[in-house]
């Protein structure tokens, strides 16, 4: 082995330790600010029964739950920012959260960017109309209607996957009421939502129905910073510790069932 290629590969070695030194450095700060400035910053957005704002306009719901018990375990105080679900992302590569917990559906693409905790919930897409409409009942139904879905979301990406083979107006919404409202007057012909939410929004929407059986099947996940792989850990520590003891089901009931 020549001068010039041993060099080289010294060089390598040490710019791949100082590498490892660094991320293994940046792996550990996330969790070490949380606990510096003793509050963990969670992003979410208002999607019921998940997160909302209750009669005192503080956020509750089933995530809110595991948001706590993940910042009882850092030994924290929880600090909520609600925003758009487009902006939930970001927020967390940016750092100005430190984790996003929003009912958000663990997919390919976004863990391009994101890294995802373990699921804590099964669920998946339905299709929602108006109780009189009997025309609807699968997607291939949509065909030159117009349907709402909620912007950003995975309700959005599955609408406009549908649209490619059966063609159809997309209305994308912020917020699932404002969507079912829409459905419930006639500005849209069918909505795509989460069938979770949609059962929460049933309870005060009566006259709208989900049709069928879900079309997708989905996990929802807890989003955090990619290569965090610290964070990650304590977070799937949590939601094993919360499996373990019954306390997933015991949230299912109180904020799904509603029992």
């Amino acid at each position: 082995m020549n001068i010039f290629v041993k060099k080289c590969l010294c060089a390598m070695t040490i710019l791949f330790g100082v590498g490892m030194s660094m991320a293994a450095q940046a792996d550990d700060s996330t969790i070490d600010k949380i606990k510096a400035r003793g509050e963990l910053i969670v992003a979410t957005g208002n999607y019921r029964p998940f997160e909302y704002y209750d009669d005192n306009n503080q956020m509750v719901g089933y995530d809110i739950d595991i948001a706590k018990k993940i910042a009882e375990k850092l030994g924290v105080k929880l600090k909520i920012k609600d925003m758009q679900f487009t902006s939930l992302i970001p927020s967390v590569q940016s750092g100005h959260a430190d984790i996003v917990i929003a009912a958000m559906y663990i997919n390919d693409e976004r863990k391009k960017v994101v890294d995802f905790s373990e699921p804590y919930l099964k669920t998946g897409m339905v299709l929602v109309v108006k109780k009189t409409n009997n025309a609807i009942t699968r997607p291939e139904d949509l065909k030159g209607l117009t349907v709402g879905a909620k912007a950003g979301a995975t309700s959005e990406q599955v609408a406009r996957k549908l649209s490619e083979t059966t063609p159809f107006t997309i209305k994308a919404y912020q917020d699932t009421s404002a969507q079912t409202l829409d459905l419930t007057s006639g500005r849209i012909d069918a909505g795509i939502n989460d069938l979770l939410n949609q059962m929460e929004l049933n309870k005060v929407f009566d006259n709208v129905k989900v049709v069928g059986q879900p079309f997708t099947e989905a996990s929802l996940g807890i989003a955090i910073k990619k290569g965090d792989s610290r964070l990650v850990t304590l977070v799937n520590t949590v939601i094993n510790e919360m499996r373990a003891s019954g306390e997933l089901d015991a949230l299912y009931n109180k904020w799904i069932i509603g029992k």
